[in-house]
């Protein structure tokens, strides 16, 4: 699941560039997010922590928490490569 982020979030210089740059972001940082969703599910698959009634909760959880803030720096890398 994807969460919608705001634009107040992104770097400085992404919202300085323009609307089209914030779009480029945002589409970055959702790659971001789903690759990291997808990570989370294929570590979680057989382990406790990805059984029972609040499995995938916790899988969003934190594959939320891993691209909050910061993220994992691949947003940042993907939208330089946009840009050029």
């Amino acid at each position: 699941m994807i969460s919608n982020v705001s634009a107040s979030q992104f770097p400085a210089e992404v919202r300085a560039a323009g609307t089209d740059a914030v779009k480029n972001y945002k589409a970055a940082a959702g790659f971001e997010q789903m690759l990291a969703s997808q990570l989370v599910k294929a570590m979680t698959d057989n382990s406790p922590l990805g059984e029972g009634p609040f499995g995938l909760q916790m899988q969003d959880t934190l594959s939320n928490a891993l691209v909050s803030g910061r993220g994992l720096g691949l947003a940042q890398q993907l939208y330089k490569e946009m840009q050029s």
